[in-house]
């Protein structure tokens, strides 16, 4: 069984085709038969090294607690090279009743659902290259202008995402379908009015980040799809490593940073923790912003054997994952699930209250128990194999909670002990409690109703374990939230004020959190660090 720890959906494919056709150095052709003649086809530069990423068609199933289910995500052209004739008349069936039902919801649902795909798909087109590549493209200006100022402003950019949703859409339903994509940025769609602007300063999701839905969902635009690498993530960080390899990049495992200098890095390295220091030209750190700042970039700071982290950010979510192994297949579940609880408009704003609390509150053991909720679940073998023996099956379920409340005590003790202490915050009881609340909404879908007895395998992450894993500030995955005050240059830069000779790159600092955004940043960061060296002489180009 293959789970996987890490992000589960890919994005923004052309992100992660361009690493390695701008750093590739592998060309592969393979020759096919057809007709008795020889056709020779060159892969692209990621399948060199081994990485390819299938379309999920639908992208999303999208499940309410009252057991109503949608896919969503069709793409325009699906005659794919790799799809039969069957696949492609299924794949057809599933978009009739998708729009069936996105009627039944509302009338004129599905109209409705194209026309607010089109608009989130201009802010897409302008957003990408202006605000997250940092790269001027006054063509895309126009288009993003007038679906801003269509029907009276009423999808303002800037407002609150619900604002814009009760502007278009009647059913609170088709408002939560559009609006789950905030989870990842670390927000909530919906106005909070006891925060200034309806709370889009910190925790309420503006407008403009239905991009993310365009990104995801439009039927037409060259950059949306949901994509699943073939072996997993895990598979792409293979082949980023061999593409390391290729350019001759030093990677040493089993090996801490444990301080960070403008001359270079203090580390310890094997079984028993033997000390160093590497001589840098140049330090770019990819550890957690605010993890990095208070420990191993902190002046204070004489070893890296600490965890600690600089609260006074907003973060996203926090996530308890259930990593489950079947003794059979789950087949009412698709690659990529959504569970939303949109009963009515007071259920879809109180299924967002990790978010609006978050780290405001300092009780984090609260029951779900017949509480409105939202949770992803991915089911990595129903678009690839590889993911579970056959007849069997692996999902990951990913439920949003707050993040680890930070004890400045805790930050004198040794990593161990103050990783431990953090970890029992998810006490066993509310673990329990969350597992049944998510086996209860699972049972709504047919075929699940027992889905327990089939259960020969459970691994558990909290944020405990991720700050465990990969010292990421309040245990937190995804990061610093994306509100307007943390959000292109109100987020942390790549220069950090302390240190002339380092760079950040990382999903706390710009352009934001998801793998592309990062993939985007780094090339950011490396254009700086080239600018730096040059400085100093150097002859890098």
């Amino acid at each position: 069984f293959r789970h996987e720890r890490g992000p589960s959906l890919l994005l923004l494919k052309e992100e992660y085709e361009r690493l390695f056709e701008d750093c590739g150095k592998r060309t592969v052709t393979s020759t096919n038969s057809n007709d008795g003649r020889s056709t020779t086809q060159t892969a692209t530069a990621a399948e060199a090294y081994g990485l390819h990423m299938e379309q999920c068609i639908p992208a999303y199933q999208v499940v309410f607690d009252d057991g109503d289910a949608i896919s969503v995500g069709f793409p325009r052209s699906k005659c794919q090279s790799n799809l039969s004739i069957e696949e492609i008349k299924e794949i057809q069936l599933f978009e009739q009743e998708s729009i069936a039902k996105l009627n039944e919801l509302e009338p004129n649902g599905f109209e409705k659902w194209q026309d607010y795909l089109n608009t989130c798909a201009a802010f897409l087109d302008c957003g990408l290259p202006n605000f997250i590549e940092e790269r001027l493209d006054v063509t895309t200006l126009p288009a993003f202008i007038v679906e801003a100022l269509k029907d009276g402003a009423k999808r303002w950019p800037l407002q609150p995402h619900s604002t814009m949703l009760d502007a278009l859409f009647d059913s609170p339903k088709l408002k939560a379908m559009a609006s789950f994509q905030d989870l990842y940025v670390g927000l909530e769609p919906y106005m909070n009015e006891q925060q200034l602007g309806g709370g889009v300063l910190r925790k309420t999701a503006p407008a403009v980040f239905g991009l993310l839905a365009a990104l995801e969902l439009h039927p037409t635009n060259g950059k949306a799809g949901v994509f699943a690498p073939i072996g997993g993530f895990r598979q792409v960080a293979e082949s980023m490593y061999e593409l390391c390899r290729d350019n001759e990049v030093d990677v040493r495992f089993d090996t801490s940073v444990t301080r960070i200098t403008d001359d270079g890095v203090y580390f310890t390295s094997g079984e028993n923790d033997e000390g160093g220091f590497l001589p840098a030209d140049l330090v770019i750190c990819n550890a957690d912003v605010p993890f990095a700042t208070e420990t191993i970039l902190s002046e204070s700071s004489n070893d890296g054997d600490k965890y600690d982290w600089n609260d006074k950010y907003d973060y996203s979510s926090g996530v308890i994952a259930f990593h489950w192994s079947f003794n059979q297949r789950i087949e009412a579940l698709n690659t990529h699930n959504v569970f939303m609880s949109a009963k009515n408009a007071e259920d879809a704003v109180s299924s967002w209250s990790v978010l609006r609390d978050g780290d405001d509150s300092k009780s984090i053991n609260e029951s779900l128990k017949d509480q409105p909720f939202n949770f992803y679940v991915h089911r990595a073998s129903r678009t690839d194999e590889t993911a579970a023996p056959s007849g069997c099956d692996s999902i990951m379920v990913l439920v949003p909670c707050k993040p680890l409340v930070r004890n400045p005590e805790f930050a004198s003790l040794p990593r161990d002990e103050a990783i431990l202490k953090y970890k029992q915050q998810f006490d066993e009881d509310l673990i329990n409690d969350v597992r049944e609340a998510v086996i209860r909404r699972l049972s709504v879908l047919q075929g699940l109703e027992s889905i327990q007895d089939n259960l020969i395998d459970e691994v558990i992450d909290t944020p405990g374990t991720y700050a465990d894993y990969y010292n990421v500030g309040g245990g937190v995955p995804f990061g610093l939230s994306h509100g307007l005050g943390q959000l292109s240059l109100t987020r942390p830069g790549a220069e950090p004020s302390t240190h002339d000779n380092v760079l950040f790159v990382g999903a706390s600092s710009r352009p934001g959190n998801g793998v592309p955004l990062v993939l985007i940043g780094s090339k950011l960061v490396a254009k700086k660090a080239i600018k730096k060296l040059q400085s100093k002489g150097s002859n890098i180009q």
